[in-house]
């Protein structure tokens, strides 16, 4: 059982890191191409930290278990 749990483990872990690296080439596309693949990354990110801070309190402990999620 432990085994099973620990390839979920990994399993989450390595598409963090692969969703991650997918959100930098897009923020980096942005940067040199403006509309990357019809994809407006860094708008959504900006979106996505404006909704935070407009949430308060419960914006800011999403975006601590955010940052712990991504560490």
């Amino acid at each position: 059982m432990d085994n099973a749990w620990r390839m979920i483990g990994d399993l989450v872990s390595n598409l963090t890191s692969v969703i991650t690296g997918l959100l930098g080439l897009g923020v980096v596309g942005a940067l040199l191409f403006g509309d990357f693949l019809g994809l407006d990354v860094v708008g959504n990110i900006t979106a996505l930290v404006d909704s935070l801070a407009n949430g308060g309190v419960v914006g800011l402990l999403v975006l601590a278990i955010l940052m712990s999620l991504l560490k």
